[in-house]
């Protein structure tokens, strides 16, 4: 009996949809390259683990360099004859739309993909698939909107800048919200380029998934294709590649830079969102019930594996001790356990690993004097559970206020005055966003004028929206995805000089 089907007998209680139930009765998940469903060049495969229990689930192709150089010529190969990008632009739009209707129909599996493979719990794995499907929305009335225009040039001639598409993009996707894939890989394809989607290891199910719906919506077999396998192997040959002429990655700062010094001798396009420390301000004439409800939900949210987790927390002192205590109230009874259970409010982090590292960053917080008023420890004895937790007594030049942990930890922070608040949240080396509470207006618009952040919101925190752009600055990465930016991102400028006789 497969490892998948061994799974899905002891875990009967799954309230999986009927095409989840059929998706997952594969042995092995392959590839997708051309248009084929295929295994890995050395049979090689890895293991995929379900993060609630901490048990494998399904088996995966693990690629290497030959999958990724096979996967390369088929995308470059599309490109060059124009099956997609000389596609009648109103044609391209017909089938990106329908990609879309496709996501739509598909709601229900890929939902119960992220839940399993993930561990996100449903509300928002519901969330992460509408803003997949949102996404892919907006971004398919772009080939028909792509303008250049006429600059100003000697009367002997006409020059006209248009926007091209670039080739190849290897689009690498992060473990934190596969569904959201389609954000990634569609605005590469309304502007007309190819794409080949690098899933992370622990959550490929998705992307498999979207490449098949590609096929189905009429995008042509090679215009998207999927190679799946550890970063190290498969993500690395890909950025080496001669053949793919640029990268958008989304993940760890660390891993960032490698790419970008690998990519350096084929002087790749390089998009890269990366982590986040960011800090939410509460001033003293906040609305305390609205913040503290939504800063805790910024850092407890997908067990605080967000990039943008509001993990520093900095409170006007004459509120600190009354928001800490209506956090702490809020946030003790909060429902832990697996995300298919609907009372699940919190569900596990990623891996062993992950939840480790969690633990050691607490244990940091405590050797360094930090004060711990809610959790501090793992939840449970299966799967990768780990309490929320809440530090106050945090000085901002403590590990845990300097160092992304990607987990359900709060380091609180007091301050007196709006310039001390504005020093010590840009006091990082992040800038991927940032969160302001207050009724003052002014105030307001001062914060989020003074903030280095890619994104600051007022009175609010965490909105998406797919037509407004995103991205940080510093060493939260360069670039910026959604929006018109991300056109930008996917094309080139080129000049066109026509001699007049």
């Amino acid at each position: 009996m497969s490892a998948t089907r061994a799974f899905l007998k002891t875990k009967h209680e799954w309230p999986l949809a009927p095409a989840t139930s059929a998706f997952l009765s594969s042995d092995v998940f392959g590839h997708v390259i051309e248009g084929e469903v295929v295994a890995s060049a050395s049979g090689e495969t890895m293991a995929l683990f379900d993060p609630a229990t901490g048990l494998e689930f399904a088996r995966c192709a693990a690629g290497g360099p030959e999958d990724v150089d096979r996967a390369v010529r088929s995308a470059r190969q599309a490109f060059e004859d124009g099956r997609w990008r000389n596609l009648d632009p109103m044609e391209k739009e017909r089938r990106l739309r329908r990609l879309s209707a496709l996501l739509g129909q598909t709601r229900d599996l890929l939902s119960d993909l992220d839940v399993i493979d993930g561990g996100v719990v449903q509300a928002y794995s519901q969330f992460i698939v509408q803003f997949g499907i949102d996404a892919v929305d907006y971004f398919a009335g772009w080939p028909t909107k792509l303008t250049g225009h006429m600059p100003a040039s000697p009367v002997d001639v006409v020059v006209q800048q248009v926007r091209t598409p670039i080739g190849v993009v290897c689009v690498i996707s992060p473990w934190n919200g596969p569904s959201a894939a389609p954000a990634g890989v569609v605005p590469a394809l309304a502007a007309g380029n190819c794409v080949i989607l690098k899933p992370a290891e622990q959550t490929p199910l998705t992307a498999i998934v979207v490449a098949k719906l590609c096929l189905e919506a009429g995008i042509p077999p090679g215009v998207v294709n999927v190679v799946q396998g550890v970063g190290e192997v498969v993500g690395a040959a890909l950025v080496a590649h001669p053949g793919v002429d640029a990268i958008s990655f989304t993940g760890s700062g660390d891993t960032g830079r490698r790419i970008q010094a690998a990519a350096a001798p084929t002087l790749k396009r390089l998009s890269m969102e990366l982590g986040g420390k960011s800090p939410q301000i509460i001033f003293d004439d906040a609305d305390l019930e609205a913040a503290a409800a939504t800063v805790a939900g910024a850092v407890w949210g997908h067990s605080g594996q967000v990039c943008t987790a509001g993990s520093r927390v900095l409170v006007q002192r004459g509120i600190h001790d009354e928001l800490v205590a209506t956090m702490v109230e809020q946030s003790k009874g909060i429902k832990i356990g697996s995300g298919f259970k609907r009372d699940t409010q919190m569900g596990p982090l990623i891996s062993q690993e992950q939840l480790d590292r969690v633990s050691r960053y607490v244990g940091l917080g405590r050797a360094e004097g930090a004060n711990v008023v809610l959790g501090g420890e793992r939840h449970g004895t299966n799967g990768y559970f780990h309490q929320p937790t809440i530090f106050t007594g945090v000085d901002n030049r403590m590990t845990i206020a300097r160092e992304e942990i990607f987990g359900p930890v709060m380091s609180v922070i007091p301050f007196d005055t709006e310039e001390e608040a504005i020093a010590i949240a840009n006091d990082t080396e992040y800038g991927l966003a940032a969160g302001v509470w207050t009724r003052d207006l002014s105030r307001g618009h001062r914060a989020s004028q003074a903030l280095r952040a890619g994104t600051v919101w007022i009175n609010t925190y965490q909105r998406v929206y797919a037509s407004v752009p995103y991205g940080g600055v510093k060493q939260s990465g360069y670039g910026k995805s959604l929006g018109a930016a991300s056109i930008d991102a996917f094309t080139e400028l080129k000049s066109v000089w026509l001699k007049i006789r």
